[in-house]
C-alpha cells in the first residue's frame, strides 16, 4: 500500500522522470501516433499535462472536507461515461493545439504545481473523499490514478517508439491496487455480454507477484478481488504488466494468447465472450 509520503514522492520522481525522457525526443516523435487510437504522442502529453487543473482543485478541497462538484460540473459518477471519455479526447487535443511549441515546458512547468498541492498531503488525509466526475474516490486513489495515467500513457508513447517498452515497476503496484475500486466494472467490464457470470483469476508474476479474481459477468458489474478459496472458472497466467495492458484495452486477450503473455487453464470456453 505505501504511505501518503511514499506515494506522493512516487509521483513526483516517475513525473520528472517522464519529463526528462520527453526532453529526448525528436520532433518527428511528438507527431507519432500513440498507442491511443485518437491522439498523437503531443497529444498524450498534452493529456498528462492538463490532468493538473482536472485533478488539483478537486484534492485541495477534499482535504478541506469538500467533495461536492464543482460549480458547471456534474454530480459524481453521473452521466455518460463514453461520451465524456471522447469529449476528454477532443480536449487533449485542442489543448495541445493551444500551447504550441510550449508544450513541454507547461508539462514540467505542470508536474511542478501538482507537486505542490500534493506536497500539502498528510497520511490522516490518505481516505478523504474528492470529486471525479466518474465517481467519488479518496486522495490515496487519486495518488494512485496519477501514477496510472502517467505509467500507462507513457507506454502509449514508447510503445510506437521502442522495440519492447517495460512499465516502471516502482508504480505497477500501485496501479493495480486501484484497479478494483476505480478501473473494474466501471472502465473494464469483461462480463459485460456474459449472461451467466464467471469467476477469472489472475495468477501475477513480476512487481505485483499475486492472485487476484475477477467477477465478471450475469448482468452485474464486475468486480475483483483477492484470491480465495472460492473455485475460479479460469485461470489467466501472466506478468503484472501485461494484466495493466489488458485492462486498459492496450492487448486483446486473443493476441496474448496467441503471443504466449496469457496461459489460459480451466474453462476455456469462457474466453470467447471475456471482453466484449
Amino acid at each position: 500500500m505505501g504511505s501518503v509520503f511514499e506515494k506522493v514522492l512516487l509521483v513526483k520522481d516517475e513525473s520528472a522522470r517522464i519529463g526528462n525522457y520527453l526532453k529526448t525526443l525528436k520532433p518527428k516523435a511528438w507527431a507519432t501516433q500513440s498507442a491511443c487510437d485518437a491522439w498523437q504522442v503531443a497529444d498524450v502529453v498534452a493529456h498528462l499535462t492538463g490532468a493538473v487543473d482536472r485533478f488539483g482543485p478537486n484534492i485541495i478541497r477534499g482535504i478541506e472536507g469538500d467533495s461536492s462538484a464543482p460549480e458547471g460540473s456534474p454530480p459524481a459518477g453521473e452521466g455518460d461515461l463514453a461520451a465524456r471519455l471522447r469529449a476528454n479526447a477532443q480536449v487533449a487535443i485542442d489543448f495541445k493545439n493551444s500551447l504550441g511549441a510550449e508544450l513541454l515546458n507547461t508539462y514540467n512547468d505542470s508536474r511542478l504545481r501538482f507537486d505542490a498541492v500534493f506536497a500539502e498531503l498528510k497520511e490522516e488525509d490518505r481516505d478523504k473523499p474528492c470529486y471525479h466526475a466518474a465517481g467519488t474516490i479518496s486522495v490515496e486513489t487519486y495518488l494512485n490514478l496519477r501514477l496510472t495515467e502517467l505509467i500507462v500513457h507513457e507506454w502509449d508513447i514508447r510503445s510506437r517508439l521502442e522495440v519492447a517498452p517495460v512499465m516502471s515497476p516502482e508504480s505497477l503496484p500501485s496501479i493495480i491496487e486501484m484497479f478494483p475500486v476505480f478501473v473494474v466494472g466501471r472502465l473494464f467490464d469483461p462480463g459485460s455480454s456474459m449472461p451467466a457470470s464467471a469467476r477469472f483469476r489472475f495468477e501475477l508474476t513480476g512487481p505485483v507477484a499475486g492472485s487476484y479474481d475477477i467477477v465478471a459477468g450475469g448482468g452485474q458489474k464486475a468486480l475483483m478481488e483477492s484470491a480465495s478459496e472460492k473455485r475460479p472458472d479460469a485461470i489467466f497466467g501472466c506478468d503484472s504488466q501485461t494484466f495493466v495492458l489488458l485492462v486498459y484495452g492496450r492487448l486483446s486477450l486473443e493476441k496474448a494468447i496467441a503471443d504466449g503473455h496469457i496461459v489460459v487453464t480451466g474453462d476455456t470456453s469462457l474466453i470467447a465472450n471475456f471482453g466484449r
